[in-house]
């Protein structure tokens, strides 16, 4: 984390957090890890 506490420096690791897929079931990040590489993508919304 950078000196204010909430944004993450580039190339850090992310914190583990568990968010719904597609069909509702909830999906931890440490579990999707611990498949393959993954690749986070925040999307902002409409330009």
């Amino acid at each position: 984390m950078s000196a204010l506490g909430r944004v993450p420096i580039a190339g850090a690791c992310a914190p583990d957090f568990e968010l719904l897929d597609s069909t509702q079931t909830p999906r931890r990040l440490s579990e999707l890890t611990s498949y393959s590489p993954l690749v986070l993508l925040f999307y902002r919304g409409d330009w």
